[in-house]
């Protein structure tokens, strides 16, 4: 994969100033990043190489369903899962896996590689995609993003279409559900992401709001939030096992969905397979061995070297280790991340810890109830950037991680998140220093 065309900075104070102006819609939602000042371009080899490693590990996916025969409890127990959560995952009616996601890629000496699965229906930043190009196309701003060759990739009309096949009328609400509880920040993916979504949905076409699964109201007729007909639950909640009143606002919906009453999407099978630990699987010898060699070879060019946390011998780059104390004397060159886990939330890179900090996670790790991974470090190409912050631009290379579009289970298109605190510091994401982007294709 090629780099980024080198852009220079806008061109003028003016086109600063409009950069801000176009950008008031996000900055009021409290969408919590600064903003590119310049066009992330890659070229169409890179769609390509992209696709490429979606595809196989696609492949990789259903091999692993297949060698378990779609059952989730197989599944589960084979990623150490805890086993509530295959029967919390079978509530929901099945939509079907990689309908929606957006898994992250580090392209490494050219080569992209996926770092966290994220393939299901709560997967973001879709809208923020759209919401960044309209803004590219400002007055003014137009000829700094969108130069000759340079092709935007849409996504919302997509989206919504996918939307419209699970819907039961055009004209119903789509209900973006979450609980009450998120509101109060307990495990909330952020405020603006919805409101954002509830307005590019309506940019082409579709009509949603934001309503808390406890409010929606279940009658013999249909489902209703605030009088309006609800024609389609789009799930944002994410039960937690030990929650009894969110398991069982997931049943009263589920009960709802089986009795015909309202269509759910997406469902919670997607629990089992977008976490961490299906990396993991699909890196390790134990399941890797018994596929085709030609797949296996390509598993290992796209995923990073990963592990679950647990007592056992594996390999690393062929030869044999026990892996507990290789873990602890290899800190630098490893991450500790939970399975479960979302947004960066306690990923922790061994080179920022010491190694009696490092030594003291790993063993709360492997004694918690819920899995964690090792996994290679992976040191992400820098790409040339113009970042405003909304008074002053700040330009220079930056490390990039690219988040991959993936709609009806293939790749779409691309978002970069430039790491402005510098190649020192391994998390990149929207809360912790990174500045997003749409990719343009070069054609």
């Amino acid at each position: 994969m090629a780099e980024h065309e080198l852009t220079e900075e806008p061109r003028s104070v003016e086109s600063l100033a409009q950069l801000a102006d176009a950008t008031a819609e996000l900055q009021a939602l409290g969408a919590p990043f600064s903003y590119a000042a310049s066009p992330a371009a890659l070229p169409a080899a890179a769609f390509a190489a992209m696709e490429s490693l979606w595809r196989t590990f696609a492949a990789g996916v259903s091999a692993f369903v297949s060698s378990h025969d779609g059952k989730l409890a197989a599944m589960a127990a084979a990623l150490r899962l805890p086993e509530e959560i295959a029967v919390v995952a079978d509530a929901l009616p099945e939509t079907g896996w990689g309908v929606i996601g957006r898994p992250d890629v580090i392209v490494s000496s050219g080569q992209p590689r996926i770092v966290d699965v994220n393939v299901e229906g709560l997967a973001g930043l879709f809208p923020l995609n759209d919401n960044l190009l309209r803004t590219h196309l400002a007055p003014g701003l137009r000829d700094e993003f969108r130069q000759p060759a340079m092709a935007p990739r849409f996504l919302m009309g997509h989206y919504a279409d996918i939307l419209r096949r699970f819907a039961r009328c055009d004209t119903d609400l789509i209900a973006l559900t979450i609980f009450a509880s998120e509101v109060n920040g307990d495990h909330d993916f952020g405020r603006w992401h919805y409101e954002l979504t509830i307005r590019e949905l309506a940019r082409v076409g579709l009509t949603a709001d934001l309503v808390f699964l406890e409010d929606l109201e279940i009658t013999k007729s249909g489902v209703f939030a605030g009088g309006r007909r609800v024609g389609l639950i789009h799930r944002f909640f994410e039960p937690r096992l030990d929650d009894a009143e969110e398991l069982a606002g997931v049943a009263r919906i589920a009960a709802a969905a089986r009795d015909g009453l309202v269509p759910v999407f997406s469902g919670l099978q997607e629990l089992i397979l977008s976490n961490k630990s299906t990396l993991a699987v699909l890196s390790d010898e134990r399941f890797t061995d018994e596929l085709p060699r030609s797949l296996t070879g390509q598993l290992e060019q796209v995923i990073p070297w990963t592990r679950i946390l647990e007592e056992r011998h594996t390999r690393w780059r062929g030869s044999r280790i026990d892996l507990l104390p290789w873990a602890q004397a290899n800190r630098e060159s490893l991450l500790l991340k939970p399975a479960l886990g979302y947004w960066g939330v306690d990923v922790l890179a061994g080179r920022e810890l010491s190694p009696g900090q490092w030594s003291a996670l790993m063993n709360s790790a492997v004694a918690g109830k819920e899995p964690w991974v090792v996994q290679e470090v992976l040191k992400p190409d820098e790409e040339y950037a113009a970042i405003f912050d909304g008074q002053e631009v700040r330009s220079g290379r930056f490390p990039v991680v690219y988040g991959a579009y993936i709609l009806d289970n293939q790749f779409a298109g691309a978002i970069c998140r430039y790491g402005i605190r510098g190649s020192r510091y391994v998390m990149i994401n929207g809360t912790v220093g990174a500045v997003p982007a749409p990719v343009y294709w070069r054609s």
